[in-house]
């Protein structure tokens, strides 16, 4: 079995291209359907399409899998109803089948408890959507549902995710967002939750958007070994010659260089990138990227980009493959507009060059209507808490916050957003929109 996932490995691109057609030709919310796709010789996969429904029986999927003999199973939904979907789960655990879960195809809201029933799984990063269930007229369990009824729809879920050795975090972060809004699941989170099972994944050539879609992650994370006063410092708090912390180092500077105004943002970007990348899926020259982020600081002339801590993971051998999210506020004076959001990113860093070869990113939430840089507030303040709060003031990670919330701070103050004001005991200092009294960071 875990043989054949190793011969996707080669196949998966292939797998991709008829999957991207079948999710724009499908119907978005039609009854549930069954989609036969031979995406590469040799490996058959079955494609379960629509919304779940009450009336939905997961025996008619036993009958398909088993008639076409498929080899994995993937999903072109955008969920439906919890009890059923955990139904099709069970379905497919009993079937001693596989899921497959690419960026061309949606799975989000309850599809999500549907994949986790695959003995052996694998999604891309933002493949997978979560959000909270909410309760249907339409639906004749969950209209009906009182609070132990709920309360027993909860237990069942957390029973149904240990069942498929899921962590019942998938739950919690379902739980805390609202049913109008959509989250996608980052590769470290589908890694530590075992949504994605550890051995022999492929890894899946990204089905991403062409450079003309990327601008909204295009500024991502980075901090390269440079003439940074506080190198000495880094350095001493890390093993020497740590290639995951340079690379978590690098994340961090990408995304504090592109903070800057303009001009001295896209200088920085010429030197970042390689002579070719591959930009989203789209091998390119160095130029077309330096366009595309011309154009977005054109639109957004402020920005301030940041690592969310603790996201960044890193492989590294003469190259580093590293993934994790960043969290963004953008404004526009002229238009009046503001951007914020959170984003994955993903790079391939030479070590040896210090230049990116390979960039590809989603989007995973956007804030509606932001007028205020809150995730970056929020980031300071988890950062100020560790800096100040440690009992070991010399520790690497004490270190490290203390190191990132001063780099943090005087880029929020870039956007207007002040800590304190001038006569104002410490201890009452916050952030606010600056006026005329604020303090300036580092002043």
């Amino acid at each position: 079995m875990l043989e054949s996932w190793g011969r996707m490995r080669k196949s998966i691109s292939l797998i991709a291209m008829p999957l991207a057609f079948i999710a724009m030709a499908g119907e978005g919310h039609a009854a549930i359907s069954y989609q036969r796709l031979d995406g590469a010789p040799g490996q058959r996969g079955l494609v379960i399409k629509g919304v779940f429904e009450f009336s939905d029986d997961p025996t008619q999927l036993v009958d398909e899998y088993r008639q076409y003999q498929a080899d994995y199973i993937s999903f072109d939904s955008p969920g439906g109803n919890v009890v059923t979907a955990i139904g099709f789960g069970r379905a497919i655990r009993a079937l001693n089948a596989r899921t497959l879960q690419i960026r061309a195809l949606e799975c989000a809201s309850a599809c999500a408890f549907a994949f986790v029933g695959g003995v052996e799984r694998f999604a891309e990063p933002g493949s997978i959507g979560v959000h909270r269930v909410s309760l249907s007229d339409d639906d004749p369990m969950d209209n009906k549902l009182a609070i132990s009824s709920v309360q027993s729809l909860t237990g069942e879920i957390i029973g149904y995710l240990t069942d498929m050795g899921v962590s019942p975090n998938l739950l919690q972060l379902s739980l805390s967002i609202d049913s109008t809004d959509i989250r996608y699941l980052t590769a470290a989170e589908m890694r530590d939750w075992n949504i994605n099972t550890p051995e022999n994944m492929p890894s899946p050539q990204e089905s991403a958007p062409p450079p003309a879609a990327a601008p909204e992650v295009s500024a991502t994370p980075a901090d390269i070994p440079s003439a940074d006063p506080n190198a000495s410092e880094e350095v001493a708090a890390s093993p020497p010659g740590d290639l995951t912390i340079d690379a978590i180092d690098f994340a961090n500077r990408y995304n504090d260089e592109w903070s800057k105004d303009s001009a001295s943002a896209l200088d920085f970007m010429k030197s970042v990138y390689a002579d070719q990348v591959s930009f989203f899926g789209t091998s390119v020259d160095r130029g077309v990227i330096l366009k595309d982020k011309a154009a977005f600081a054109q639109r957004w002339p402020e920005r301030v980009y940041s690592v969310k801590p603790g996201s960044v993971t890193a492989s590294c051998a003469g190259k580093c493959e590293m993934s994790g999210t960043v969290e963004w506020f953008a404004r526009n004076k002229n238009t009046g507009k503001t951007s914020s959001g959170m984003a994955e990113f993903s790079f391939v860093w030479n070590t040896a060059s210090l230049q990116i070869e390979s960039e590809t990113g989603k989007v995973l939430a956007t804030d509606k209507e932001a007028k205020a840089p809150d995730r970056l507030i929020d980031q300071w303040i988890g950062l100020d808490d560790i800096c100040r709060g440690s009992t070991d003031r010399e520790g690497a990670e004490t270190l490290r916050a203390c190191k990132r919330r001063d780099a943090l701070g005087p880029l929020l103050d870039r956007v207007d957003w002040c800590y304190g004001h001038e006569g104002e005991a410490g201890m009452d200092w916050a952030w606010h929109k600056c006026d005329a009294n604020s303090k300036r960071y580092g002043e």
